[in-house]
C-alpha cells in the first residue's frame, strides 16, 4: 500500500511539473556584446570610372563586416529598425539592406546623398527580439 501511495504522489508531482513547462520560450538570444568591427564604413557618393572600374564592372555592393557578439538559437533574422541621418533624407534608408549575419549592404550604384547615416538594427529568432540602437554608421562622401 505504501508503494502505491508513493507512486501516486510521484505521478502527481511529474504531472504538475509537466504542466509548468508548457509556456517556456524556445531557445535564447543574447546581444549584450553585439558590435561591428569596424563600427563604420565610408562610401563614395559617385564612383570614379577609372579608380573603381572593378566595382562597377562586377557590380560589387558596399558591405560592412558581419556583426559580432550575437548569440542565440538559429535562425536569427536581422532587419533595419531605423536609420537616422544628419541631412534630412530618411527615405534613402530603403536602399540599404541587411544580409546574412547582419552584414549591411548598399548597392554599388546607389543614389544616397552625402551624409552620415546611423543604423539601429533589430535581431530576432523564435521567441525573442532585441533592438541594437545606433550600432553602425555609414558615411557617404
Amino acid at each position: 500500500m505504501k508503494n502505491v501511495t508513493g507512486i501516486i504522489i510521484l505521478l502527481v508531482f511529474v504531472f504538475i511539473s509537466m504542466m509548468g513547462c508548457q509556456d517556456v520560450t524556445v531557445g535564447y538570444l543574447m546581444t549584450s556584446n553585439a558590435t561591428y568591427t569596424p563600427d563604420s564604413m565610408v562610401v563614395k557618393a559617385v564612383l570614379d570610372p577609372v579608380e573603381d572600374e572593378r566595382q562597377i564592372k562586377f557590380e560589387i555592393p558596399w558591405q560592412s563586416a558581419p556583426i559580432e557578439g550575437v548569440q542565440g538559437t538559429f535562425p536569427m533574422v536581422y532587419s533595419i529598425k531605423s536609420v537616422a541621418s544628419d541631412n534630412g533624407h530618411p527615405e534613402v534608408a530603403s536602399q540599404f539592406t541587411v544580409a546574412r549575419k547582419g552584414v549591411i549592404e548598399l548597392p554599388w550604384n546607389h543614389t544616397v546623398p552625402p551624409g552620415r547615416y546611423v543604423f539601429t538594427l533589430e535581431v530576432s529568432n523564435e521567441g525573442y527580439t532585441r533592438v541594437l540602437d545606433s550600432i553602425y554608421t555609414v558615411i557617404v562622401k
